[in-house]
């Protein structure tokens, strides 16, 4: 039993020397075999032998994939390469043909480099939007760029749904008291293909005239930035509306900072914001870099706004009240004295 457990064949080798031998009816004679010739009979091989057969199965595997990995880096950067010195025709326009060789090569290389580096970092194009029309069209004053992600919506993960976005309450409201006002742009820092859907969603009446996305953000020290000036449109009617600051930091005097939203239920912010855009914008000619520097001062804007619009209300409340005061002593003194004239 023991034996059984050590090993699967038992490896036996015959050395023949001398005359015949007999093992198990096999006979082997000399005269058939060599001097010290090696019979190998059938065997068992242990569990050590296959494990060192798999193991050197493994390593042939492992070589394989290190040489395969290794030609494939190769020939990757060979076509890198390839690719780097290739003439370009804007290039070769430019060059000094009486430089050196390498001085050609070196400079290919830098050109390709950077041409790659702002194919990554910088929009194609510098007009992210149409033309605007001409002033005899009946248009809107300002240019309202909002975000999306967490002013509009509220991304949410679970295991059971994955990713879902949540619509902010009165979103719909919002959009539509903004959209008869303003052009209105959304301007976000996530990628086309998710915005898109959760967009006709939110805006089905199509209130959100432009839609800009990633694709149309600048890489700049490692952060994503939307560069406003790209949107073809004057700088002082535009009017940015975001959370984040660094994603609007090359132009931080045409943005409202808001508190960005977590995905309370019960929150109204998008009507107070709502208001706020057509009480200070609705009937301005101002520039909107001084009219949002006014709010600047302020944590929240918002609710500063509401803050004023309460004491506004109470004031112009207060003030009615004590007008109908006077008015009703006025009619009083009238009652009273209103016989004397009918004396003379």
């Amino acid at each position: 039993m023991a034996a059984s457990l050590v090993s699967r064949y038992v490896v036996a080798s015959l050395i023949v020397d001398g005359g015949p031998l007999q093992i198990d009816n096999i006979i082997i004679n000399q005269n058939n075999w060599s001097k010290y010739q090696r019979v190998v009979l059938p065997r068992y091989i242990s569990n050590g032998s296959v494990r060192t057969e798999k193991s050197r199965l493994k390593q042939l595997l492992m070589k394989s994939l290190k040489f395969g990995s290794m030609a494939f880096g190769v020939s990757l950067l060979a076509f890198g390469g390839y690719l780097l010195v290739f003439e370009d025709d804007d290039l070769v326009q430019k060059e000094n043909k009486n430089i050196p060789f390498v001085i050609k090569i070196y400079e290919r290389i830098c050109f390709r480099i950077e041409f790659y580096h702002k194919l990554f970092t910088i929009p194609a194009t510098n007009k992210l939007l149409p033309d605007s029309l001409p002033d005899y069209y009946d248009k809107p004053r300002y240019t309202l760029v909002l975000e999306i992600t967490d002013l509009l919506v509220h991304p949410e993960w679970s295991y059971s749904t994955g990713w879902r976005f949540k619509k902010r309450p009165n979103v719909g409201y919002f959009l539509e008291r903004v959209g008869k006002i303003f052009e209105v742009v959304v301007y976000t820092a996530e990628n086309g293909y998710i915005t898109s859907p959760i967009l006709d969603e939110i805006d089905p009446k199509g209130w959100i005239q432009y839609r800009l996305s990633r694709q149309c953000t600048e890489f700049r020290n490692g952060q994503l930035v939307k560069n406003i000036e790209r949107i073809n449109r004057d700088l002082s009617k535009v009017i940015v509306i975001d959370w984040n600051t660094s994603w609007t930091q090359l132009h931080p005097y045409n943005t409202l900072i808001i508190p960005r939203w977590n995905g309370d239920d019960n929150d109204n912010s998008l009507i107070d914001l709502a208001d706020f855009l057509k009480v200070v914008f609705a009937n301005e000619e101002r520039d909107a870099r001084e009219i949002l520097n006014e709010y600047k001062q302020y944590e929240d804007p918002i609710k500063a706004f509401r803050e004023n619009q309460r004491i506004l209300k109470k004031g112009t409340k207060d003030k009615e009240e004590k007008e109908n005061e006077i008015i009703n002593i006025e009619d009083n003194n009238k009652s009273w004295f209103s016989w004397i004239p009918w004396i003379y």
